[in-house]
Formats: C-alpha cells, structure tokens, sequence
C-alpha cells in the first residue's frame, strides 16, 4: 500500500522540511539516477546541475543504504533505483520560477506483490521511518484543501499574489478551486 501528501513548498520550505526529517534518523538524499549501480547520494533536497534545478529525490535511511535496488537502463546509460523493492520515500520537489509554484509529492509504499504472488513487507524499521517523515511533513506544512503548503508559500501567495499550479491547472490560495 502506498502513502502519500501532495504539497506547495519554496526553496525555503523545502530546507526546513530536509532540516526536520534530518532529525528523524541519519539518512541520504538520493539522485534518481547514477552512473553505477551503487546510487548517487546528494548534499540537499536543493540539488542543482547543469544549471538545472532538480526535482525528484529518494531518501533512505542510512541502515537501508545497501538495500537499495537499482536497475540499469540500458537505452539511457544509466543506473535508475526501483522504489518497489525499495526502502526509500520519494520526494518529488516544487517547481519554483517566481511565478508559479508546481506541487510536490512525498510518496512511499509499504511492501509489494512478489513473484509468487503474495504481498511482501518492507522491514518495519523502514515503514515506521517513512511514516514519521510523512507525519513530519504533514506537521511542518499547513493543511491546504486536500494538499498541504508550506509557511513560505502561503505567504508568497497571500502577499505576492504567487500562482499555485497543481500540473494541470492553476489554483486559488483560498483551497485549491480552479482559476
């Protein structure tokens, strides 16, 4: 089963948010993709390259490092992590330009369906680390109509006039009704 929180973070939200669940437990912020086998840790949920800003992460705590699974993708030339087989959350970053704010994810799953068929649980060190970083990030943002928003975004909306955009649609400040 999967458990989720969609989100509206600035920069500044989301290097309070990495703070908090830095305190959950020693842990690594992952790059989806590596060039080994062996995943690419990153310094920030604030990675940058190639002056792009990047977006999606994986976060694992440092005990589960070498359970992580990744697969090798052989048409891009790159190593990707499978979060089914994973003891990761994944984080999905807000798009930021000033302008609009594009909504965020933070997304893990509890077990998957092995081959024979039956449901297989992840080890419960990871399901009870991953629902704290959900919990943490649901207690640090404020409640939005379904979603949540962090302190800085609600005040670049409210007193900048700043435009929420949940990928298909701008939205109100006022909870999420279409423009």
């Amino acid at each position: 089963m999967g458990h989720q929180a969609n989100f509206y973070a600035t920069p500044t939200d989301i290097a309070e948010l990495q703070e908090r669940i830095a305190k959950l437990e020693p842990m690594a912020i992952l790059h989806s993709r590596s060039p080994t086998a062996t995943p690419r840790v990153l310094p920030s949920l604030r990675f940058e390259e190639n002056s792009q800003a990047f977006l999606h992460y994986y976060l694992v705590r440092e005990g589960d490092f070498d359970k992580v699974v990744t697969e090798y993708v052989p048409t891009q030339g790159y190593w990707s992590i499978e979060e089914l087989f994973s003891p990761v959350v994944e984080l999905s970053s807000c798009f930021f330009d000033g302008n609009i704010l594009r909504q965020g994810r933070v997304y893990y799953k509890d077990g998957f369906y092995g081959p024979d068929g039956l449901w297989v649980d992840k080890p419960e060190p990871f399901r009870t680390w991953a629902k704290a970083v959900l919990r943490h990030t649901k207690k640090l943002l404020k409640k939005h109509g379904r979603d949540y928003i962090g302190k800085d975004a609600l005040r670049w909306v409210e007193e900048e006039g700043g435009k929420l955009c949940d990928g298909m649609s701008l939205l109100r400040a006022s909870g999420g009704s279409n423009d």
